[in-house]
């Protein structure tokens, strides 16, 4: 335990020195997809305080007011978990830095318990920690394109991977040891879907590979339960998601929308970004003291221990595969349409790098003789050094500040095709994305499209709202002042009834209920989230819970026989 504690000591000093930039406040967070998480924080956020809601889905002040979701579609991770920073600051900018500093240090431990576990060295555990925090591509990630999910899925490849491995490799067939599957898989499905499918990909190879071994029932068991386990914990935010994508056209869920041809082929890599990088570039290279590990292979193959021989393999020839998919004389484009969803041909980098630090970091220590802290301490320096250049590519100019996203920048006639929270309006239904102008223009009260109503005292907070409504002519119908997501509940109540109201979508892409002739009465609205929603928060919490619980158990048996 000491020596773990030690080591986690020393990653954590590998995650300052590469936060170190973070520390300036000039530092422009803002740049590319920056400015869109620390909105997203910010309304999720202000929802929890408006709206009363522990998790929300809906951004209630985005779009003008008329609520705009990120989390129903978007992986959940980097909206909750950032706000425990939220008890310390009120400083968005600073809880973004925090969460990618808390990102680094999880990776730096990820990748040393993977590598340690297959190895069964600490030191090589140690160099693939430091190869992994500095992996340019990561720095990429942290500190050109602030693409934060992309970013925090750098944590759960290794426990993918160390699952994988645990229910294949382990002599000792535990179905604990082998839960690691889960906590990776359903990590990365709640951090980047996209990258958790591609993943999905490498672990049915991985998985052919050892066909074999898929005759031990043991092995069959593992599997079995961490699939199941996986796809229990992650519901609460895959059911939700597959609901909207079959009840209603958003955006997100047309062909060509979220992948685009021209952009697949413009973002591919040339050979030589992979060594080298011109000024103004992405930063795409595979680094060079990963790179000499990699060249270690030609003396190094001989002397991989059998135990480790498949997995060093397949990550080598699977790092190899990323590259070249990767590079321009590939015909990426030409792929089926699923896999195009990656968007960046360039972000295959993340599981190259991923594969080749750990093939690197095996190689140095068993090519280097008596392979010690002191060798990890040299070719870490080395690291640290490369990153000075670096740093000189980091955008130390801010151009936005934090209160000028608060409470939600509006959307206008001077909002062009991407705006501060609402990204490129992915996420709307189709019918109000198609007409923008409307939501441009309208008035945040209710509209009448049809018949009459009287309407009086509307009262409107975030999503909820209440209004008087009297004289109501026989099939009238009125558009609430929010965008369309399945979910809000609508209450009519007076003397004499309480009756819930149908809620559909209107042409315009808005909350639409049809009224028929009634008393006066008040109507409620609130956002409640669907029956499914309900179902699926519950599955993911009682699995949840029979995990702790199946655990606490285990481990008070064994205390118990140890007596």
């Amino acid at each position: 335990m000491k020596e773990k504690i030690k080591d986690y000591l020393i990653i954590l000093i590998f995650t300052l020195l590469v936060s170190f930039p973070l520390v300036s406040s000039n530092i422009d967070v803002y740049v590319d997809d920056g400015i869109q998480h620390i909105a997203r924080l910010m309304g999720t956020f202000q929802s929890i305080v408006d709206d009363g809601e522990l998790f929300p889905v809906i951004m209630s002040n985005f779009c003008n007011g008329f609520g705009y979701s990120w989390n129903i579609f978007y992986s959940p991770f980097t909206a909750y978990v950032p706000m425990i920073f939220r008890l310390f600051t009120d400083s968005y900018e600073l809880i973004l830095k925090l969460f990618m500093v808390l990102i680094s240090f999880l990776s730096g431990i990820a990748m040393y318990e993977f590598t340690k576990k297959v190895t069964k060295n600490r030191y090589a555990g140690l160099l693939a920690s430091a190869l992994y925090i500095f992996v340019p591509y990561r720095l990429t990630d942290m500190y050109q394109r602030y693409a934060i999910a992309e970013l925090a899925s750098f944590i759960f490849l290794p426990i993918t991977f160390h699952g994988m491995y645990n229910i294949f490799n382990s002599e000792e067939k535990s179905i604990k040891k082998s839960l690691v599957l889960t906590l990776g898989a359903v990590g990365l499905i709640l951090t980047h879907i996209v990258m958790a499918m591609y993943v999905a990909i490498f672990c049915l190879i991985y998985l052919l590979i050892n066909a074999k071994k898929l005759k031990d029932k043991e092995v069959l068991k593992m599997l079995g339960i961490n699939i199941l386990l996986i796809i229990l914990l992650s519901s609460f935010y895959l059911l939700p998601m597959l609901e909207h994508r079959v009840n209603t056209e958003y955006e997100v869920f047309k062909n060509g929308r979220m992948e685009n041809t021209a952009t697949l082929i413009d973002s591919k890599t040339n050979v030589i970004d992979l060594i080298y990088t011109q000024d103004g570039k992405l930063v795409k290279e595979i680094g060079f003291v990963t790179l000499v590990g990699l060249l270690l292979t030609f003396i190094a193959y001989k002397k991989i221990d059998k135990s480790y021989k498949m997995i060093y393999w397949f990550s080598l020839i699977t790092g190899i595969m990323c590259i070249i998919i990767s590079l321009k004389i590939f015909p990426f484009e030409k792929l089926p349409e699923i896999l195009k969803m990656i968007q960046f041909t360039f972000r295959l980098l993340e599981f190259s790098s991923f594969f080749f630090v750990f093939v690197a970091a095996v190689n140095y220590s068993v090519v280097i003789k008596d392979f010690q802290m002191k060798d990890v301490v040299v070719l870490t320096t080395i690291c640290v050094l490369l990153f000075i250049p670096f740093v000189r590519r980091i955008d130390f100019k801010k151009d936005w500040k934090e209160e000028q996203l608060w409470p939600a920048v509006e959307v206008s006639n001077y909002t062009g095709r991407v705006h501060a929270g609402c990204a490129t309006f992915e996420y709307l239904p189709s019918k109000a994305f198609n007409n923008l102008d409307y939501i441009k223009n309208r008035e945040n009260a209710i509209y009448i499209l049809e018949g009459y109503a009287n309407i009086e005292n509307e009262r409107k907070l975030g999503s909820q709202m209440e209004f008087d409504i009297s004289e109501i002519q026989e099939n009238t119908k009125l558009e609430l002042p929010y965008i369309y997501y399945l979910g809000y509940e609508v209450i009519f109540e007076n003397a004499n009834e309480k009756e819930k109201i149908d809620v559909s979508e209107s042409e315009n892409g808005f909350v639409q209920i049809n009224m028929q002739s009634k008393d006066a009465g008040k109507i409620t609205v609130r956002y409640t989230g669907t029956i499914l929603m309900k179902i699926s928060y519950l599955i993911s919490f009682l699995t949840l819970i029979c995990i702790f619980g199946r655990t606490s158990f285990a481990k008070n048996k064994r205390v118990k026989h140890s007596k």
